[in-house]
This record gives structure tokens, C-alpha cells and sequence, in this order.
């Protein structure tokens, strides 16, 4: 589901078009006439070359962009080329192919299962209704799934991507991307830079990946079980009641706050990893590090007597690698998204 069928296409200005099974030449559009001399073979369907801020005579109800677009209906499915100017492009009920090439442009798919680029430029770029694929690509972009099961890149840049609604797969690229998956169950992944995830609702799986990241797995009211790794890089990850943690390589600083599930964490490495809870009584609480007797590669800690969390893989863990911390100061260990 990517833009195979959107093949070169180009800003208007003596440029050919390919598309599957047909061709458009624009052999001399002028500036006084922009559809002058344009000529147009489909096979099947409807196709319209639209220049600038012109009306579409043939389909009157596609609200088509103020900038040179090339637009192509088959079906009620548009294939929409942007200029390397800012655009701003709304698709329809069909399945929609859009390209927003340079500028920065705002981009929304309408209904149906949409592909959207927005190519060079800060762009923002909105899904709709749909299980829709957005791809940021260079600068630093605005992604929105909406409703459906959306698969959102950012890739270069410094990017922003929500999912919204439905099961969601979220890919930050490069750059410092901040990345929120919403409601049901997503998956997420920062890639490369210091990265900023929040898995929201639902159960959810959340790969940092390279970079000092900040990894959010509880959600205000949200019982589900999330699986959280930092990746490489020295990781912030916040954990709710349930969840499975993983650091990664570096040293990872890993919150929990208690509740009515242990969380469960795994590769925890004395001396390199902490293990911070958040507690906020006057009194200080009576904390203990208990190895299993049945399994070797187990720690249980234990907070007043309630066991908070299943340490594996953390031989010589002691108190000293426990912490206290309060909720104002889990604000400083990094960005909540």
C-alpha cells in the first residue's frame, strides 16, 4: 500500500506524467490558459490536470488545492501532485495517492485507506478516516492517524507523529521525534536521536531504539500491559503496574510507580541501571531486595511489604541501586509526551 502508482509526477510546466496505464502530456501550458494544449489518454476513468488556483470544471465537488496539482480520479481514487511550493491538499472517499513534493504543506486524506507524502518542507499531514500510511519524510513534520490502523514515518527531521485512534505503527526515523500512539494498541519505535514515546492507551509495544530516550508506558487510568525497551543510548523509561521493561545497552533509568501489578524488568544491571520509584508519603518506605529461592536470575524488590517489581538478570542488586523519587522530580528526567 505505498505510491506505486504515482510515478514522477511532477509540479505542471512541459513535464510528462506516468501513471500504471496511462499518459499525460503537458506539452505548453501558458500562463494565461493553464489547461492550454494539454492533452489526455486515460484508459479508463477521469483525469484532469489542474494549474494555478483553477477550478475543476470536469468533477466540481473535488476541492482541489490553490497550487499547480496534477489530479487523476479512477473510480473516486485520486492520484494529487503538489508543487514545490506550500500546498494544501484534502483527498476524498477513496482510496487517495498524494504527493506534496517541496513547501510546506498540509495534507488530508479524507476517507479510505490513504498514501501520503509530504516530501520536502515542515509539513502537516492528517490521515482521516481509513487505515492510512503517512510519510513525513525530510524536515520536520506533523503526522495524525486519526481513526483507522495507520502506519506513520517520519523519517528525516524532527517529527511529531500520533496515531489517534486504532492500532497504530509509529516509525520516528532520524532526529529528536516525539511519537504518541493514542488509544488501543500500538506499536512504536523511535529509531535514531533522543526520542520522546508515549504509548497512551491500550497495550502497547515501545522500541526507543539509538539515543537517550524517553519511554512512556503508563497512561493516567490505563490497566494494560505495555512492552517497553530503551534500545541503545541512556533511557528514561516510565513504567505502570503489569508492564514489561527492558532496558537496553547504556545506563537506563527505569520508574516505576506501584500499583496493583509488579512490573516486570529484565537485563537490570547493578551498579550501571537504577530502579526509581515514585513515593509520595512524608515517611519514607522500607525497601527490600529479595533474590528468589527458586530461580537464581530473579530479584524481588519489595516496597512496605508489597512487591513492586520482578527483577531478572540482576545478581548482586542491592538497595543502593533503588531510589526515591517524588513526581515533580520524574519531570526532570525528560520530556512527557
Amino acid at each position: 500500500m505505498f505510491l506505486a502508482g504515482l510515478i514522477g509526477l511532477a509540479a505542471i510546466g512541459g513535464a510528462a506524467y506516468a501513471m500504471s496505464d496511462m499518459l499525460i502530456e503537458d506539452e505548453d501550458v501558458s500562463e494565461d490558459d493553464p489547461n492550454d494544449d494539454a492533452e489526455t489518454e486515460p484508459n479508463t476513468g477521469e483525469f484532469l490536470e489542474i494549474g494555478e488556483n483553477v477550478e475543476d470544471p470536469v468533477n466540481p465537488d473535488i476541492e482541489t488545492p490553490s497550487t499547480g496539482t496534477v489530479i487523476s480520479e479512477f473510480e473516486g481514487d485520486l492520484v494529487i501532485a503538489g508543487s514545490d511550493g506550500p500546498d494544501q491538499i484534502t483527498g476524498q472517499d477513496g482510496v487517495d495517492q498524494v504527493n506534496g513534493f517541496g513547501g510546506d504543506d498540509t495534507i488530508d486524506g479524507g476517507k479510505g485507506d490513504d498514501v501520503l507524502h509530504g516530501g520536502d518542507g515542515t509539513d502537516t499531514i492528517s490521515g482521516g478516516q481509513g487505515d492510512d500510511v503517512l510519510h513525513g519524510e525530510a524536515d520536520d513534520d506533523f503526522l495524525f492517524g486519526n481513526q483507522g490502523d495507520d502506519a506513520l514515518f517520519g523519517h528525516f527531521g524532527d517529527d511529531t507523529l500520533d496515531g489517534g485512534e486504532g492500532e497504530d505503527e509509529l516509525y520516528g526515523g532520524q532526529g529528536d521525534d516525539t511519537l504518541t500512539g493514542g488509544a488501543d494498541d500500538d506499536a512504536l519505535q523511535g529509531g535514531f536521536g533522543d526520542d520522546a514515546l508515549n504509548g497512551g492507551a491500550g497495550e502497547d509495544t515501545i522500541f526507543g531504539g539509538d539515543g537517550d530516550d524517553f519511554v512512556l508506558g503508563i497512561e493516567d487510568g490505563a490497566a494494560e500491559k505495555d512492552f517497553l525497551n530503551g534500545g541503545a543510548g541512556d533511557d528514561t523509561i516510565v513504567a505502570g503496574g503489569g508492564d514489561v521493561v527492558t532496558g537496553g545497552q547504556g545506563a537506563d533509568d527505569i520508574v516505576l510507580s506501584p500499583g496493583d501489578e509488579d512490573v516486570t524488568v529484565m537485563g537490570f544491571q547493578p551498579g550501571e541501571d537504577k530502579l526509581l520509584v515514585t513515593w509520595e508519603d512524608e515517611a519514607d518506605p522500607e525497601i527490600e531486595v529479595e533474590p528468589d529461592a527458586e530461580n537464581a536470575n530473579l530479584t524481588r524488590v519489595m516496597i512496605n511489604g508489597q512487591e513492586v517489581a520482578q527483577v531478572y538478570g540482576a545478581e548482586g542488586m542491592t538497595v543502593a541501586d533503588i531510589q526515591l523519587i517524588t513526581e515533580a522530580q520524574l519531570a526532570q528526567y525528560g520530556q512527557m509526551v
